[in-house]
């Protein structure tokens, strides 16, 4: 497996807590709202989460006409850290952390640890940041950009994110608030990073710092304010390190 695969292992557990819909209890007496209102109820109610953990998520990676089946925990702590550990038949792979400046992975099975910057000192940034990848964690990320939806002629929640040279757009169900869609386009280095519900899942195409590649994410149980010990510590006698 090549040291580009474990990029595409980071970038898969972005999208897993929108890969279910989440079960909201809703009272008999109770009117369901929809849309803006909905959204704006969730985001009320959710205001004092501060970590979301997901557990015994499932991935399918194609990547080069191979196939890769793994199992994914992924935490996140707002504004912060998202780490990611995949496991394959019982034995982790692959541990990784992307913080507001860098992405570092731990490569397990060739003891090797990749370290790069997430935004670029020269040239174009790249087509996602720290904050657009928290926003695809979950819903909850985005109620503080409201000001930044509109509703479509469907009542769909679309999410439009401002920048000079990128397309940010995330686009959510009115009514379940699970997202159908979403993508990051630059129109300068062609990168792109996209995903969008399908009947088997949610599937993610990108090109980003990796060619091309798909992710068919989903399953897996959430729980929120949870904190977890994230360890990116190696031995350096028995790992090599390596600056992309």
């Amino acid at each position: 497996m090549s040291k580009r695969l474990w990029f595409i292992l980071i970038i898969t557990g972005f999208a897993l807590q929108q890969c279910r819909v989440a079960r909201e209890i809703v009272q008999a007496d109770m009117p369901v709202l929809t849309g803006l209102g909905a959204m704006g109820k969730v985001c009320l109610s959710q205001d004092t989460i501060n970590t979301i953990l997901i557990n015994q998520a499932e991935a399918v990676i194609l990547f080069e006409d191979e196939r890769y089946e793994v199992t994914i925990t992924l935490f996140s702590r707002k504004d912060s850290i998202i780490y990611l550990s995949a496991v394959n038949s019982g034995f982790e792979i692959l541990r990784a952390s992307v913080d507001q400046d860098s992405i570092k992975v731990i490569d397990r099975i060739n003891r090797t640890l990749y370290r790069t910057a997430l935004n670029r000192r020269f040239g174009y940034q790249n087509p996602v940041n720290f904050n657009d990848l928290q926003n695809i964690i979950s819903r909850y990320y985005l109620c503080d950009d409201m000001e930044m939806v509109m509703e479509d002629s469907l009542q769909n929640l679309c999410f439009e994110f401002e920048d000079r040279y990128i397309r940010k757009r995330i686009i959510l169900d009115p009514s379940a608030l699970y997202m159908t869609k979403f993508e990051f386009i630059h129109s300068r280095s062609e990168e792109f990073f996209q995903g969008e519900r399908r009947e088997d899942g949610f599937t993610i195409n990108s090109n980003f710092m990796i060619n091309d590649f798909q992710i068919n994410a989903g399953r897996g149980s959430v729980t929120y304010n949870r904190e977890i010990d994230v360890k990116m510590e190696v031995n350096p006698r028995k790992y090599s390190f390596v600056d992309i």
